[in-house]
């Protein structure tokens, strides 16, 4: 059984929960009614305006809805996952007044992460000079305090930020400040001077991102020191943080950290960082890591591990992130700890009717879960809804650019794709440095003949964003038609979700998209289609990439079939034919990554399978990798007629192993170059 604070979570009621210290909090009944109506009354109050044109919100929304949501999240931790069926909440708070973009599929967990130190000061900085609206805008953001008060997760830190809120409004002096002092002064007092050492225990990024840092990692550390103690563990938390960070593909640990942790710590953790440096596998760090957190779950420790999670993504958001606010992360691996808790909290085993036939037998020890079963607690790729068959793959991300400047040819795509890595560096550089988002959209077209390496560019720029920090996992998912499309009502949005949901944190890529619109569409499913990926790929932008392949004068069709497909997808990569000496080259590239050596005549007998000039719709890579498996077919024959091969007769293509017309097309083949 659950412990009693932690028994909402199995209970089948409605619940908001902040994984971490905090417990859920049941929702009592009636409360929602009571929630918007309390909302309306704030947004509506003549105390703010709408002074601000806020991004991807409606025109002239009033300040306090964004405030609002902002506030809800904030209240949750600098960091903070949420999760339930309400891990949305924030945006559920003010849905009506939310753009239809805004509006988002139901999720069982999101990530949030604070890019402002000075949130508490929202409807302060947009009240303008004039001394009574300032008054008025902090009086309002203690009321819309008060009120997320109610809610049990966010409570230590509403409470805190009240008593900050009461102390400013009733102390002269501070309150003639703030209605007559510049906003930076303001600002700096806050971050300085006004706190005190219990508010800034509860509210640590108001102090900056190094003070926030610091009191992560303390945290940090004692959870860390308790789990250990209960589950043995060879790493030190500064190797761990660390790996966090070299998963982040941090190339120098930023100065900020030594200030925040202190000067022995640091030198612990950049020892640990230069030693792990050096063939650092992230993907086999996140799994040890997770084995770790699930070895210590089964000890009953749902607690101490909610908590650890909590403090670590903080620390590994803010080192990332730093000199700046927090940044994505790669680290912990929040969706395998969620997996694992399913796996060993929630496991029941099936009567199999071989017992009876057969005769029983004991079945196998299995350590069981002490006393407590959590439900999905986190996700790491921002918002995630994990079907229970939709689970995310592990990637090793190693080193894609360097695998794409290896590639045969493809110099404009290339070119494009450094200018892609170019554009997701400058706006984390721009985030840094305080400017506003620009939620670029980073969905693309990919237009080409098949075997112009067009999945295996996605496949590439997958790893690429994931290693940026644009993607928090890097995966790709190929889905077609037959993927998307139902065949009766009520079929094709669920499918499309799905495929989508899986993508999250990687790319979902749709080859022969045009596919999805027929000529003759009015009545097909695939309009259904095509209108939820434009609503999911709007709404959840920042979590997958949407890439849309197939021939070119098809896609320019697909992509007129819909007002709103083509501005969806701002770029377009045009994979043009190899010619001959490339295809020349795929075929050495491919034998040699299959062990083979190439004996004489091979070059001359695959060229002259080439046809010239290339017929419409040519394999390009497909037709090479086609003649390749041919050709090692043919060789297995030649091989099993000697009577003792040689390990060079086995390893080597002559030119008698070459076929003498070209195989067939064969579209199922896999690999680089398709």
């Amino acid at each position: 059984m659950l412990p009693e604070h932690l028994a909402v979570l199995m209970s089948g009621r409605q619940y908001i929960d902040v994984v971490g210290s905090a417990q859920p909090w049941p929702i009592p009944a009636g409360w929602w009614d009571h929630a918007r109506s309390r909302v309306r009354e704030l947004v509506e109050d003549p105390r703010a305006g709408a002074t601000q044109n806020w991004t991807s919100w409606p025109e002239s929304t009033r300040d306090v809805a964004p405030f609002l949501q902002n506030l809800a999240m904030s209240l949750g931790g600098y960091v903070a996952i949420f999760a339930g069926e309400f891990a949305q909440f924030p945006e559920q708070l003010v849905d009506e007044y939310l753009s239809p973009t805004q509006r988002r599929e139901p999720m069982v967990a999101r990530n949030w992460y604070m890019t402002d130190c000075e949130w508490p000061l929202f409807l302060y900085k947009y009240a303008g000079n004039d001394p009574a609206a300032r008054r008025g805008a902090l009086e309002l953001s203690q009321e819309c305090v008060r009120f997320l008060a109610e809610i049990g997760p966010l409570r230590p830190r509403a409470e805190a930020l009240l008593g900050i809120y009461e102390r400013v409004l009733t102390t002269r002096e501070l309150r003639d400040f703030h209605t007559s002092a510049a906003f930076p002064e303001v600002a700096r007092m806050w971050r300085h001077q006004l706190m005190t050492e219990a508010e800034q225990e509860v509210l640590p990024e108001i102090g900056g991102w190094g003070a926030a840092l610091s009191w992560s990692y303390e945290g940090l550390q004692a959870a860390h020191d308790h789990l250990s103690r209960v589950t043995s563990r060879a790493e030190t938390l500064p190797e761990v943080v660390a790996s966090m960070a070299l998963c982040d593909n941090v190339d120098t640990l930023p100065a900020g950290l030594a200030v925040a942790v202190g000067s022995q710590r640091f030198e612990e953790i950049s020892e640990a960082f230069e030693v792990r440096s050096h063939g650092f596998d992230s993907a086999e760090w996140l799994q040890a890591n997770r084995g770790w957190l699930a070895r210590t779950l089964l000890t009953g420790e749902i607690d101490a591990c909610r908590a650890w999670l909590s403090m670590a993504a903080q620390v590994s958001r803010v080192v990332a992130g730093l000199p700046g606010p927090p940044t994505p992360s790669a680290a912990p691996d929040t969706i395998g700890f969620v997996t694992d808790v399913e796996e060993l909290f929630t496991f029941k085993p099936a009567a199999n009717p071989m017992v009876k036939a057969f005769g029983s037998v004991p079945p196998p020890a299995r350590p069981a879960p002490v006393a407590r079963v959590p439900r999905p607690l986190g996700s790491e790729a921002e918002e995630e809804d994990l079907d229970e068959d939709t689970g995310v793959p592990e990637v090793e991300i190693g080193d894609p650019q360097g695998e794409l400047a290896a590639l045969v040819g493809l110099a404009p795509i290339k070119e494009q794709v450094r200018r892609l890595v170019a554009e997701a560096k400058a706006d984390q550089l721009r985030a840094q440095a305080g400017m506003p988002d620009r939620h670029r959209s980073r969905h693309m077209v990919f237009v080409g003949n098949p075997g112009t390496a067009k999945t295996t560019v996605a496949r590439l720029l997958a790893r690429i964003y994931a290693q940026l920090g644009t993607l928090s996992n890097g995966h790709l998912v190929e889905a077609s038609r037959v993927d998307l499309v139902g065949q009766y009502i009520g079929q094709t949005s669920p499918k499309v979700r799905k495929m989508f949901n899986k993508a999250s944190g990687g790319v979902l890529f749709i080859d022969e998209a045009y596919a999805l619109i027929p000529h003759d569409s009015h009545r097909d499913f695939g309009v259904e289609a095509v209108s939820t990926l434009l609503k999911l790929m709007e709404d959840r932008r920042e979590e997958v990439v949407v890439i849309v392949a197939g021939y070119p004068r098809e896609m320019q069709r697909f992509l007129s079939s819909n007002p709103g497909l083509a501005s969806r997808f701002p770029k377009t990569l045009t994979f043009d034919d190899y010619d001959d000496d490339e295809l020349y080259a795929i075929f050495e590239l491919t034998a040699a990554q299959a062990g083979f050596e190439i004996g004489p005549g091979v070059e001359e007998r695959v060229r002259a399978l080439i046809p010239a000039p290339h017929p419409p719709g040519f394999g390009n890579g497909r037709f090479v990798r086609n003649v390749f498996e041919e050709a090692v077919s043919i060789q297995a024959e030649r091989l099993v007629d000697l009577v003792e091969p040689t390990v060079e007769d086995i390893r080597t293509l002559v030119a008698a192993d070459l076929p003498t017309e070209a195989p067939p097309d064969d579209p199922k083949l896999q690999g680089f170059y398709l």
